[in-house]
């Protein structure tokens, strides 16, 4: 019975010292954001305008890479220069102005479908400020439970 207790206490010690692992640990992202041409958005890639009319639109298209549909958020991480409120952008839903460090779409998800990309009116940002500014936005793919899974995709929006 002594022996049965020493192996049970060593058993159960062993066991607490593993981690457990989530779901989200092995999970990868599943998307690639590419510009309106077609061009894969590296990470930490800038995007510079030195104008405010229409050819500052950055329109990109996020592609799906797996089969099962994705939920995707969008997030101003950084601005320089203004505060946010004359950047017009989509995400699924349109805005106008990104605060600082909210996701969107606020309150939902933005699917995107398997094997799919998604069309040019969906995902756009659009700096309205005249003025020198700069907004450093990440893209990146939520669980079910709204937590970030995989890596995100930062780019920077630069007006000079």
């Amino acid at each position: 019975m002594k022996k049965f207790g020493i192996v049970l206490l060593a058993l159960l010690f062993v066991m607490g010292k593993c981690k457990k692992e989530t779901p989200k640990d092995n999970v990868q992202a599943s998307f690639k954001v590419k510009t309106l041409a077609g061009t894969v958005v590296s990470n930490n890639q800038e995007f510079t305008f030195t104008t405010t009319d229409a050819s500052a639109n950055l329109v990109l298209l996020i592609q799906n890479t797996s089969s099962d549909p994705i939920k995707l958020k969008t997030k101003l991480v950084d601005v320089t220069g203004t505060d946010g409120s004359e950047m017009e952008f989509c995400f699924g839903n349109c805005y106008m102005g990104m605060t600082p460090n909210t996701a969107y779409p606020q309150n939902t998800d933005f699917t995107v479908d398997g094997n799919s990309t998604t069309p040019p009116d969906q995902v756009h940002y659009y700096n309205h400020y005249s003025g020198t500014c700069s907004y450093t936005i990440k893209i990146y793919q939520v669980d079910d439970d709204g937590d970030q899974v995989g890596d995100a995709l930062t780019f920077k929006y630069i007006k000079q």
